[in-house]
C-alpha cells in the first residue's frame, strides 16, 4: 500500500485529499482547499464588458479547409463575441498547391444559404488577395470563399483582414 507524507493530506489534487480535519465539508473535493494555493478562475460577468476599443487589428477570421473530391470547397468566418464588428478590407486566400493551382475563388458576404453580396473574385485560388468593398459585419453575418476547380486533397485557407470593434472591461 502507498503511503504518503502527512504534510499531503490536505493537498486537493492528490487521492488522499479531504482526510484530515475539514473545516467546511463543501470544500473537501475542490480545487483551492487550505494549503494548496490553487485558486478557482473568476468568471466575469458580461455588464462588466462596457469600454468599446476601436480601430484594433481584426482576428479571428482565419479558417482552412480539406478540398473534397469534387473540387468545390466553402470556408466561412464571423465575427466572434458580444458586440464585435468587423471592417474587412481584404480576404487573403490560397491552397496548398499555390500558382500551380488553377482554381478560381469567390468571396461573398451573406449566409450560407444565400450568398447575396458578393465581395470579389479571383481567379488564381491558389494564392490570391481579394479586395472587399463590404459594409461592416456582425456575429452572424458571414465572410465566406468558394473555391471551384481546386485539386482535391489540397488544403484551402483564408485570411479576412481589416479592423475590428470589440468591447473589453
Amino acid at each position: 500500500m502507498v503511503s504518503f507524507p502527512p504534510s499531503w493530506r490536505n493537498y486537493a489534487g492528490h487521492a488522499v485529499a479531504g482526510r484530515g480535519p475539514l473545516v467546511d465539508k463543501r470544500a473537501a473535493w475542490r480545487i483551492g482547499t487550505r494549503g494548496t494555493g490553487q485558486q478557482r478562475i473568476v468568471a466575469v460577468p458580461v455588464q462588466a464588458f462596457t469600454r468599446q476599443v476601436q480601430g484594433v487589428p481584426l482576428q479571428g477570421g482565419q479558417v482552412t479547409g480539406k478540398v473534397p473530391a469534387s473540387g468545390i470547397i466553402s470556408l466561412s468566418v464571423t465575427p466572434q463575441g458580444l458586440g464585435t464588428v468587423w471592417y474587412p478590407s481584404s480576404v487573403n486566400i490560397s491552397t496548398s498547391l499555390g500558382a500551380a493551382d488553377n482554381s478560381t475563388c469567390a468571396v461573398y458576404l451573406g449566409s450560407i444559404a444565400e450568398q447575396n453580396l458578393q465581395g470579389g473574385q479571383s481567379y488564381a485560388g491558389g494564392g490570391d488577395t481579394v479586395s472587399l468593398a463590404v459594409p461592416s459585419i456582425t456575429a452572424g453575418q458571414l465572410v465566406i470563399a468558394v473555391w471551384t476547380g481546386a485539386a482535391a486533397g489540397s488544403l484551402a485557407a483564408m485570411n479576412v483582414l481589416g479592423t475590428m470593434d470589440a468591447l473589453a472591461y
